[in-house]
């Protein structure tokens, strides 16, 4: 079996949707997916492959970068009505506005960075929700419960819908990497490196 980890939007809309394929060329390997937007630990969990977006730290696995992913702010027509649209990065600091945040221990979202003509600025937001869910986060944005921060192709179909609105499309945040972790001698396995080439090519097209 090969046994996968990912956070929960990139393994609903990169990683899930190209598995079958992935099954069906190889059929006599099973897959084993767990989608959680919390850190894991691959020798821990038993795990041949961790998906990430981010920076990993752990310098005792292999890392292999797949793609940079643009992120996007975002959030509802209604509420941009109700709370105003912010022209300035220092706006989302406003008391009014409510910037929904991805928290969980460690979380690399206490801080949302964005890129300006003079340089990252680093904003410490808050507001009323957070979540460990990035699905929850999306689904209160488009509920108008606040301002998102997400990659751009987790919300692709929901700013092509109107259902939400980019936010200060000028100064977007910084972009995130998509790649994998795998302790280094698991990609002397087959199927973990035939899996992870099939999900480098399939994921590139969407991103």
């Amino acid at each position: 079996a090969l046994h996968i980890a990912a956070p929960l939007g990139v393994g609903r809309r990169l990683i899930a949707p190209h598995t079958p394929a992935f099954a069906a060329q190889y059929p006599l390997v099973d897959i084993r997916l767990r989608l959680s937007d919390r850190k894991v630990d691959l020798m821990v969990e038993g795990l041949d492959i961790a998906f990430f977006l981010g920076n990993p730290e752990d310098s005792s696995l292999r890392i292999r970068k797949i793609a940079d992913c643009e992120r996007v702010l975002c959030a509802a027509p209604k509420y941009l009505a109700e709370f105003g649209t912010p022209i300035v990065p220092e706006d989302l600091l406003n008391s009014r506005h409510n910037c929904l945040l991805l928290r969980y221990p460690r979380s690399p979202e206490y801080f949302w960075t964005l890129q300006t003509d003079m340089g990252s600025v680093k904003l410490e937001v808050s507001g009323k929700y957070d979540a460990d869910d990035g699905d929850v986060l999306t689904d209160w944005a488009i509920a108008a419960r606040g301002i998102v921060n997400k990659p751009r192709f987790d919300v692709a179909n929901h700013l092509e819908s109107g259902r939400l609105v980019e936010v200060l499309p000028n100064t977007p945040p910084l972009p995130t990497i998509f790649g994998c972790l795998y302790p280094h001698k698991k990609l002397q396995d087959p199927k973990v490196r035939l899996f992870l080439e099939h999900i480098a090519v399939c994921s590139k097209a969407m991103i």
